[in-house]
């Protein structure tokens, strides 16, 4: 039998591995913009936030401010 993930926990996984890669350095502010966008985080209620605050040692890094204006600029986050 094949164990399926929920895919509330599949959509977190990602957005948080992407928000990693772009707080790497890995990506830009407009990919992961976008990733964010046309992920489906944005359906569950709090989850984007809850993902921020999971990536909070992160949070002295110029990356990590830059992109939580900007979900807070597009009304991602409140």
């Amino acid at each position: 039998m094949v164990k399926v993930k929920s895919i509330e926990i599949t959509v977190m996984r990602y957005v948080r591995g992407s928000l990693e890669a772009f707080l790497d350095g890995k990506r830009n502010l407009n990919w992961i913009k976008g990733t964010i966008g046309k992920s489906g985080v944005l359906h569950y209620e709090g989850m984007l936030k809850e993902i921020f605050d999971g990536l909070r040692r992160y949070s002295g890094l110029t990356r990590y401010q830059s992109i939580l204006k900007e979900c807070q600029k597009e009304g991602w986050l409140t």
